[in-house]
């Protein structure tokens, strides 16, 4: 496949994403109800990175099946769901989230240090080993962090 149908595939994905959670009404989006998906996904980061992490998956959830998040939002929103979720011991419900990601992650690399975070976690430190190296083939210049520096 071509890398622009490649890219156009895959950017129709992620497009999607919002309508698996939500369903496809047909209606617009108003401007308050944008505003008010922003303003969810942007309090579930927060409390991510607060270590809030019942907190961050209650407003990430919130912001995804709003089905008004932008689809790059959507997959850091997914990505960072997935990291709430592992932090939580829900190791199931982030795999699932990585599952619905999966298909069209267009930051492959990002994908791919979740899915060793979750591996991790998993206690399948060879699996996270993998992802942590296929995602430094990827991205020559990522940085790993600190949590799976040793792998």
């Amino acid at each position: 496949m071509a890398p622009d149908t490649r890219s156009l595939l895959i950017l129709s994905l992620i497009g999607g994403l919002p309508f698996c959670f939500a369903g496809c009404s047909g209606d617009s989006a108003s401007q308050d109800d944008v505003a008010a998906t922003e303003s969810a996904y942007e309090s579930g980061l927060k409390c991510f990175e607060q270590s809030d992490f019942s907190g961050a998956e209650t407003q990430l959830v919130t912001a995804i099946t709003s089905g008004t998040l932008q689809p790059d939002l959507t997959e850091a929103a997914l990505r960072t769901l997935a990291r709430a979720r592992i932090a939580q011991g829900k190791l199931a419900e982030a795999e699932e989230t990585l599952k619905q990601l999966q298909a069209g992650a267009m930051e492959q690399d990002q994908f791919l240090l979740v899915t060793a975070e979750l591996e991790l976690k998993k206690n399948n430190r060879d699996a996270a080993k993998r992802a942590v190296q296929q995602a430094r083939s990827v991205n020559a210049k990522l940085v790993i962090p600190a949590s799976l520096k040793g792998l």
